[in-house]
C-alpha cells in the first residue's frame, strides 16, 4: 500500500477522526442538561455519545465541582445544571465558537 492510501482506498476516502476532546464531551453533557432542563443518565449517554462507564465518572467529576446536581424522583436518578454549570457552558460555547472559527475541532 502506498503511503498516501488508506486501508479502504485513496486518501480522499478517509473518515474524519472521531476523537473528541474532554472539553467537547463536557460541552455535550452540559448542553444536553441545558436543553432538557434535567436528564437521566441514559439521556445523557445519548446526548454526549458516551458509554455509561465513561459518563458515570464524568458526572461524578461535574457533581464534585458543583457544575451539576443529582436528584431523584421516586426510584429514578436525574441530573440538572447548577448556576456554576450554566456559566461553564457559556464559557465553553465562546471557546467552541472561537475554535470553530479558526478551523480547530472542539
Amino acid at each position: 500500500m502506498r503511503s498516501n492510501d488508506s486501508f479502504f482506498g485513496k486518501k480522499s476516502m478517509r473518515y474524519k477522526s472521531r476523537y473528541r476532546s474532554q472539553a467537547g464531551i463536557l460541552y455535550d453533557i452540559l448542553k444536553t442538561l441545558y436543553e432538557e432542563e434535567y436528564a437521566s443518565p441514559t439521556r445523557l449517554m445519548y446526548g454526549a455519545r458516551l458509554p455509561y462507564d465513561r459518563l458515570k465518572s464524568l458526572l461524578s467529576q461535574l457533581e464534585e465541582n458543583g457544575l451539576i446536581e443529582k436528584f431523584s424522583e421516586g426510584d429514578r436518578i436525574y441530573y440538572r445544571l447548577t448556576r456554576k454549570g450554566y456559566e461553564a457552558l457559556e464559557e465553553l460555547k465562546r471557546v467552541k465558537k472561537l475554535l470553530d472559527g479558526i478551523g480547530i475541532r472542539f
